[in-house]
């Protein structure tokens, strides 16, 4: 029985983490994960194609984080916030 016990708790576990790492949370969690579309270096922008709306997301970033994502491909999540203006700017990325 506690070998059957064991096993389940393992699942829930993998069950929970892998669905942790793909929830993006909306818009007030300040994140988006999605897959790297397109890096724009002359107007410092990048564009994701957002995994929970499939719908691209174009960010603002600064030069240090345009240079980390000028090598990216594949999935990403970015930190972001919103300025005056409404556009979304990159306070992070993670590969």
């Amino acid at each position: 029985m506690s070998k059957k016990l064991f096993i389940s708790g393992i699942l829930a576990i993998f069950m929970g983490f892998s669905s942790a790492v793909f929830a993006c949370g909306g818009e007030a969690s300040g994140k988006h994960i999605g897959s790297m579309m397109k890096v724009n270096a002359s107007s410092s922008t990048f564009t994701i194609r957002d995994m929970e709306t499939n719908s691209p997301i174009t960010f603002n970033a600064s030069s240090d984080i345009m240079s980390e994502v000028k090598k990216a491909s594949g999935r990403v999540m970015v930190n972001y916030e919103e300025n005056d203006e409404g556009a979304l700017v990159a306070t992070g990325v993670a590969f």
